[in-house]
């Protein structure tokens, strides 16, 4: 088999892990959000850029109510990555086993196998570093230096699907500082690619100085909540069981070849991968915001290890490597992939860690997250058909959550519901009815939270979602009158960033 034929099969063999369980759980909240971005275009939305809103339209107008049509493109862009992968480690000189280990190391990561199941952001994200990687190998080897606008093209785009994008930026310029292609400093072509970028990213940069950059507020509040509460040792320590604790010893391997004399004209792979996780390690950040840097070193790891194998009493090292990477990968595969029953894929995370989690939602959460949407949408449809068909006109909905709002948004037409309103991240900016507002259907929200804005607050249903986190397997509708104060004006002051 030549190398064509082998990387074809690793991209077959990520389709067939794929396809078969696409649908297997329900919609996931953050794909319910994205579809409900999708459907108010923007040059910009508060915690993400346009590029996923977009592609969830796309999904929609091309498949409708299709989830097998929405998650598709996250699947298709997870065998891209595979096949870079194994395209870079060929450009980087490795030969058939050197592409295969690069292939599979990110076949049977559990961080890679979870995007490709999930319409999500970094879904997309490895494609961008992967291109923009194997442009710069290409640079360093003396291609053309018209090649810095195509890195510069591949980064805009990249910029509007994560900001963070922005690290491999950074990564780059240290890179290129440090090693003989800052000799390319003193031609225009990377200020011509860098200012390309900036004029991909600048509608996007417009919309946030419109709405007072909510993303940066976004990411303060993040930083000070979420992130405060990740600290250096589960940052290390998630980098090991995210890539697949026993594939470690690839990338591992694509750090030495990067700083090894063997690997010298490719050094700048290990700068851009060292400078992102010096920087993620020191500002705290959460574990997965690494991954996207990861298959670029496990292409270079898969040339190290093949010349460290290549001599013929070293050969019986080749299928134990191969074994290795495959026994992890299956070990792994049930926390990733909805496999199995969502009960047994709890106890199956329970007996791995050891119990070492005491809440094992931190391990399975977003497999939980696919759960009871269209139950949760019910309930709002029963209530609002029990409202007086006067009140039924001019009531409002108003949710605590953007996976329920979204969820209301898209099942909720075939229920005769209006659109759901919600505190919740854009849901924000696009506010409140602009017209008086006495009657609320609540849905989401604690009673205690709901008697500090109304006066008159009425449960009408109280119903228990099956298989979701334990903090929000309760779920209450209630039927709110009489605000205590002007609605308009509260919104106004409880920005959510």
């Amino acid at each position: 088999m030549d190398s064509r034929g082998l990387l074809a099969g690793f991209v077959a063999l990520k389709l067939l892990l794929h396809l078969p369980i696409l649908t297997r759980y329900g919609f996931h909240h953050d794909e319910l959000y994205f579809i409900a971005c999708g459907a108010h275009p923007a040059w910009g939305y508060v915690d993400h850029p346009p590029l996923v809103p977009a592609l969830a339209r796309l999904a929609t107008t091309l498949f409708g109510e299709s989830l097998f049509g929405l998650r598709i493109l996250a699947t298709l862009a997870g065998a891209a990555t595979v096949l870079l992968t194994g395209l870079l480690a060929r450009r980087l000189g490795g030969g058939r086993f050197a592409q295969a280990v690069a292939c599979l190391a990110v076949l049977v990561a559990p961080v890679f196998l979870r995007t490709g199941n999930l319409l999500c952001i970094p879904a997309f994200e490895p494609l961008f570093w992967l291109g923009g990687s194997y442009l710069i190998v290409r640079i360093a080897e003396g291609g053309s230096p018209r090649l810095w606008l195509w890195l510069g093209l591949l980064a805009g785009v990249g910029l509007l699907n994560k900001h963070s994008m922005l690290f491999f930026g950074l990564g780059l310029a240290v890179g290129v500082l440090v090693t003989p292609l800052r000799r390319h400093l003193r031609t225009p072509w990377p200020y011509a690619g860098g200012a390309l970028a900036l004029a991909i990213l600048l509608p996007n940069l417009v919309w946030q100085a419109a709405h007072d950059w909510p993303t940066v507020g976004f990411l303060r509040g993040l930083n000070e909540s979420v992130l405060a509460g990740i600290d250096k040792v589960q940052f290390l320590a998630g980098q090991l069981l995210y890539l697949n604790p026993l594939a470690a010893i690839v990338w591992i391997a694509g750090l030495v070849f990067c700083f090894s004399a063997a690997g010298r004209r490719y050094r700048i792979l290990g700068w851009i991968w060292l400078v992102v996780f010096l920087l993620l390690l020191v500002v705290q950040s959460k574990i997965y915001y690494l991954a996207p840097a990861y298959p670029a070193l496990l292409a270079a790891g898969g040339v190290e290890l093949e010349r460290r194998t290549a001599r013929p009493r070293h050969g019986a090292l080749r299928p134990a490597i191969v074994a290795v990477l495959v026994v992890g990968g299956l070990a792994l595969l049930p926390l990733s992939l909805p496999v199995l029953p969502i009960d047994a894929t709890d106890r199956y995370a329970r007996a791995v860690t050891f119990g070492a989690f005491e809440n094992i939602y931190e391990i399975t959460g977003d497999l939980h997250g696919m759960f009871g949407w269209p139950e949760r949408v019910e309930a709002v449809g029963q209530a609002f058909h029990e409202l007086p068909e006067v009140e039924r006109g001019r009531v409002v909905i108003f949710v605590a959550g953007y996976g329920t709002a979204g969820a209301i948004d898209l099942f909720g037409a075939r229920l005769g519901l209006p659109h759901a309103t919600s505190l919740a991240q854009t849901y924000w900016l696009w506010g409140l009815p602009d017209r008086p507002i006495d009657t609320v259907l609540a849905a989401g929200w604690s009673v205690e939270t709901l008697e500090r804005i109304f006066a008159e607050v009425e449960v009408v249903r109280r119903i228990r979602i099956e298989h979701a986190d334990p903090g929000e397997a309760e779920f209450l509708v209630a039927v709110c009158r009489a605000p205590k104060s002007d609605l308009h004006a509260l919104w106004g002051k409880n920005r959510p960033w």
